[in-house]
Order: structure tokens, then sequence, then C-alpha cells
């Protein structure tokens, strides 16, 4: 896998989430599915799950009803609404293996590998309940952007330790900058989730240097999206604390 690849796939995914976030929840919507349907190609790969096809069509569903169900509905808290995208993610899962099972041996990997990111999908949709909370527009942005630039540090030097460091460092400094900028946070809050943010990097990146690397760009690309799709939880727990 080319790192560059993956710091390229998380840059130009949070800057998607950050862009379409500014222009309204609709928007961020159709930016946030667009994610998870390129994700979705590359996963099974990343997670070697044997049928690909119906593990891709898993996860772009689950993910589409965890957006559809947030975006439409009613009153908060709005990430309530994912819970049924959860379930069915986990029961698409289940049931694919039974109408489309896998070799001998290959079962338990396959369902494992079909929920996690049938789940990071239906994580993906938290975005939209954020955006969906009075004031907290100003957050998403902030976040998507502290992401951005973490996903870039996580490839600036040979040594992943180093890296790890520095993007925490820009995450939480871009963060911070964007929350003196906007009137709705503070400096304090756009750090709070701007360290989350490039954690979340972080995390995925150390994660997947340690798996083997897949010889598909598509599997780059979805592990560079990734950790985009699933701080939308962490980025709306931080809006629910810091505005409501």
């Amino acid at each position: 896998m080319n790192p560059s690849t993956r710091a390229t796939a998380t840059f130009a995914a949070a800057t998607v989430v950050a862009v379409t976030g500014l222009y309204g929840t609709r928007y961020l919507a159709l930016g946030v599915s667009a994610l998870i349907v390129v994700a979705a190609f590359g996963w099974p790969r990343l997670l070697r799950v044997y049928r690909r096809r119906v593990s891709s069509v898993i996860i772009a569903t689950s993910g589409a009803i965890s957006v559809v169900a947030i975006g439409v509905g009613r009153g908060e808290p709005y990430l309530r609404y994912a819970v049924a995208a959860a379930g069915a993610a986990v029961l698409l899962s289940l049931a694919a293996e039974v109408f489309f099972p896998s070799p001998p041996g290959r079962a338990v990997t396959s369902v494992t590998g079909m929920m996690s990111g049938a789940l990071v999908a239906v994580s993906a949709g938290a975005w939209v309940a954020a955006n969906r909370t009075a004031g907290a527009t100003d957050l998403v942005v902030a976040a998507a952007a502290a992401i951005a630039v973490a996903g870039l540090a996580v490839v600036i030097t040979k040594r992943p330790t180093t890296n790890a460091l520095i993007a925490l460092a820009l995450g939480t400094l871009t963060g911070a900058a964007l929350g003196q900028l906007f009137d709705s946070i503070s400096w304090a809050g756009g750090a709070l989730v701007g360290v989350a943010g490039a954690a979340s990097v972080v995390v995925v990146t150390e994660l997947t240097n340690r798996e083997p690397a897949p010889r598909r760009a598509l599997a780059a690309i979805a592990s560079g999206i990734t950790p985009v799709l699933s701080a939308g939880v962490l980025v709306y727990l931080s809006g629910r604390l810091l505005v409501g």
C-alpha cells in the first residue's frame, strides 16, 4: 500500500466533508454518501472478504440507511436514528453469509469484515447528525479541516511515531485556529475536535501499517477514507458537549 495514496485519500475525503458542510446538511449528506460508495468498493479488498461484490452492496446500503435516517429524522438527538441502520448492518452481514456462503474456514473472517465495514459506514451518518445540531456547523468544518491536515502529516517522515506526534499537534492547532476564527465555538472547542479527528487518523494509520499491504489502489483509498467516516461520531459527541 502506498502511504501517499492513503494520505491523499484522507485529505480529499476530509476536504469533501468540510466544503459540503459549509453549504448545508443536504450537501453534506450527498458528500458523505459519495464517500461511502467509494469506500465500499475498497473495504472488501482491505479486509480480505471473500464475497467482495456482496460486501460492497451491504456496506453501501448500511451507510445509505444511516445517512437517510439521520437526514430525515425529527428531533434531537439525531444520532439515535442510526441505531436502525446499525441493526440492519448486522443482519445483512449475517444473512449474506447464509445466502452467499464463504469457503470453509473463511466464514468468520467474511462476516466480521463485512460487519466492521458496514458499521464504519453507519458511523459516517454522524457527520450529518452533527451538522443538524444547532450551531455545530462550524464544529464540523473545523474537525474536517483538522483531519485533512493530520492525513497529510502522517506521511511527512519515515518514522511512524514522529508522524503520529506531528499529526496530533497539527490537527489540534488547526482545530484551535478555526475555533478562534469561528464565532460559534471557542479555540478550546476547536482544539478538542481537532485532536479527536487527528487521533482517528493516527489510529487507523497505525492499524493499517500492521496489516499486509494490499495490491489494489481501491484498498488504499478505502483505508484513507475510513478515519474520515468514523470520526463523525467523535465530532457529533463533541458537538453535543460543546454546543448542546
